[in-house]
């Protein structure tokens, strides 16, 4: 290392190390974990537990256990596991030194002092068979109950644990599931699997799931991203706790949290799409429900929790939406105007086609918003690849009468579009449009925005073990925005 301020390089400099500015100095320096707190990190969990070794060794113990317990406020680290396990035998030493103080002081009393006069020796052998009887009736009890916490954080502190091993499991609720039969399940089921192996310790995470074959299932967690997903949590160590500890999080969206998120990023998808079309967020959500073509959306979707679609500036748990064009990302941009609202993923809406089973898929995330059978094109003339929704109209004109049914979404010279002929869904008929039935295609065009990509191909990238939601219905709201979404002597030359 050469500073700036020299022309040659010093033998002694490769054994330095830069804290602050031009201060710097050698790891053989007696004080160099105090200059590193000092100047350069003063959470540093290995300053501090060396700190703590060198105060322990030193006689002074309450030093050291300043510098442990500032070590484990660092978690993970290479050094939580040793500093923990120092504060836990600085412990059993006072304790032993105590006891040990204490029979030393007994013994030099009796021989100083007169025995207790006969009413006190009776008095405190009562208390201690009480204290006794007191003990018995505390241990007998079973050692576990429920602590329920609701959006508040645990107590953290220097309490002493061991080296436990975590095994992290999901565990699949219906959505209408009651909170007290959520607890006293989790209670249970954190119970049960810690009977064959009492060193784990167990954390549970509680989902919600529409799917009749996953309610009431608990599987190892596999996949960390079903954990932001997750509702209530539930830990228990039988080594070192006396409870089972269960956090509901965001109780708020214990109810309706999959329909909050559905509606988020339905207008999240749509916001994408004008933001790719213009470069720009538009000034207000309002924007995106407009006349033919600037009709992204059929309407502002309600927040399920509040009923209420309005627009909020900022987050004030209100209800309703929050919406900040100049916030970063669109998890930050649009979310629900409820605690916790900004904390849900930002899943974009897509259609899956699947040609080889004549089917489509509606999906956001790891959710199943709808799905149709549907017909293509005979002679496989309908085109694969990705594709994005240009034209969302109803009761589209072609160049013949109710060629394009009740409802299009335009994908360029193809489209998604209703038939009348029922019989040709399932079959190859059409001249490479995808065909559905008025009723799907007017599911699907309530709920798809303009600029949402269509993929057309093999169910290849779907994710496995979709949700169904059945009561997306509830997102519509009771009065809906007087737009023109026929416009008016145009006709579309799709395929047909």
């Amino acid at each position: 290392m050469i500073r700036r301020s020299q022309r040659f390089r010093h033998y002694l400099d490769d054994n330095l190390i830069r804290l602050h500015k031009n201060l710097f100095i050698s790891p053989s320096d007696p004080q160099y974990y105090e200059k590193v707190i000092r100047y350069l990190d003063a959470r540093s969990p290995e300053a501090h537990y060396n700190l703590g070794q060198n105060f322990r060794i030193k006689g002074n113990r309450k030093r050291a256990l300043f510098h442990y317990k500032e070590a484990l406020k660092t978690y993970p680290s290479p050094y939580y596991s040793a500093a923990n396990r120092a504060v836990y035998e600085m412990n059993q030493e006072e304790a032993a030194a105590t006891t040990a103080l204490q029979h030393a002081g007994a013994i030099g009393d009796e021989k100083r002092k007169p025995l207790l006069p006969p009413l006190m020796k009776a008095l405190l052998i009562t208390l201690l068979v009480l204290n006794l009887i007191l003990c018995a009736l505390y241990f007998i009890d079973s050692p576990v109950k429920k602590v329920i916490s609701s959006l508040k954080v645990w107590p953290v502190g220097a309490e002493v644990t061991y080296e436990t091993v975590d095994k992290p499991y999901i565990m699949y609720f219906p959505p209408q599931v009651k909170q007290e039969e959520m607890e006293a399940a989790l209670q249970k089921q954190a119970v049960a699997l810690t009977k064959d192996d009492p060193e784990q310790n167990v954390v549970l995470y509680g989902l919600l799931s529409s799917d009749a074959r996953d309610q009431g299932k608990t599987l190892l967690l596999t996949n960390e991203e079903l954990i932001k997903s997750a509702v209530v949590t539930a830990q228990y160590h039988p080594g070192s706790d006396r409870t089972v500890k269960i956090r509901f999080l965001n109780s708020q969206l214990n109810q309706h949290q999959p329909l909050s998120a559905i509606g988020a990023n339905l207008v999240r998808t749509a916001l994408a799409a004008y933001h790719k079309e213009y470069d720009v967020y538009p000034g207000s959500v309002e924007a995106l429900v407009q006349d033919y073509p600037q009709n992204f959306l059929s309407f502002i979707p309600v927040e399920p929790n509040s009923s209420s679609n309005v627009i909020h500036l900022a987050e004030d748990d209100s209800g309703g939406w929050v919406y900040d064009p100049f916030a970063d990302g669109l998890d930050h941009i649009f979310y629900p105007n409820v605690s916790g609202g900004s904390e849900m993923p930002y899943e974009p809406f897509y259609i899956n086609v699947d040609k080889q089973a004549h089917n489509l898929k509606f999906i956001s995330g790891d959710r199943l918003l709808y799905q149709a059978a549907i017909g293509l094109g005979a002679n496989d003339s309908t085109p694969e690849g990705d594709f994005y929704v240009q034209d969302r109209v109803i009761k589209p004109q072609g160049r013949h009468p109710n060629v394009f049914g009740d409802a299009g979404l335009g994908l360029g010279n193809i489209a998604l579009h209703g038939t009348n002929e029922r019989d040709s869904i399932g079959e190859d008929r059409s001249l490479g449009c995808v065909r559905l039935s008025n009723e799907d295609v007017g599911q699907l065009y309530t709920f798809v925005p303009k600029g949402m990509e269509v993929h057309i191909g093999s169910a290849t990238r779907l994710a496995k073990g979709l949700t169904p939601v059945a009561d997306m219905q509830e997102l519509i709201p009771a009065e809906q925005p007087a737009i023109v979404q026929t416009p008016a002597h145009q006709i579309f030359n799709w395929l047909g």
